[in-house]
């Protein structure tokens, strides 16, 4: 008798060392809750088992009262952790992007430009990784780049047909040396090949 319990206290000794060394080199990731419930199991069973075999004089095996393979299907096909890292993966790049447009709305500013539209393309990975950006820039008005205000003395109305009223709202282009500038500028901030930034 005193070597059953010898045997069993040293048995359970192995069982939680095996399971404390497996737990210290599992990492980081959706699987690890379901492989500590297997070594859970695993510590039970070497609890339990020995005392069960020892009553009834028959062997005790765990496929008896669980079937393993099933579980660990059952716990791989589940989809509700996946789903839920899935949207928080989707919602974390959003706010990338969106703190990204901002960042490069902020300095082409500086630069005397303005962006009309930002258009970014991000990879899927851990560092979200910058593919291209697309940009619509025009040059600002002296009114948008003062940012001053000014006191009106004397208003004047002046009726011109509907041809110059349109030539007067659009907004000037850059030239192709501007464009080249601003894209070598992007590109020595962002650190992304010339190629993948477009101005239009």
């Amino acid at each position: 008798m005193v070597e059953w319990i010898s045997g069993w206290a040293q048995g359970i000794i192995v069982a939680v060392i095996i399971a404390t060394i497996i737990e210290m080199l599992l990492p980081e990731g959706s699987s690890k809750k379901y492989i500590k419930v297997v070594v859970g199991i695993y510590i039970l069973f070497t609890i339990v088992s020995p005392v069960i075999t020892k009553i009834t004089n028959k062997e005790f095996k765990l496929s008896d009262i669980i079937d393993l393979d099933e579980y660990i299907e059952a716990a791989s096909s589940d989809n509700t952790y996946n789903e839920l890292e899935k949207s928080n993966n989707e919602n974390i790049k959003e706010v990338y992007i969106a703190s990204l447009k901002s960042d490069i709305e902020g300095k082409i500013a500086n630069k005397g430009y303005n962006a009309d539209s930002i258009e970014v393309e991000v990879q899927d990975n851990d560092e979200y990784t910058i593919n291209s950006i697309t940009i619509s820039v025009s040059k600002l008005d002296e009114k948008e780049e003062n940012n001053n205000i000014e006191i009106v003395n004397e208003v004047e109305i002046n009726v011109s047909t509907s041809t110059e009223k349109s030539k007067e709202n659009e907004k000037e282009e850059l030239s192709k040396k501007e464009k080249e500038e601003l894209k070598e500028y992007l590109s020595s901030v962002y650190e992304l090949p010339e190629d993948n930034i477009i101005i239009n």
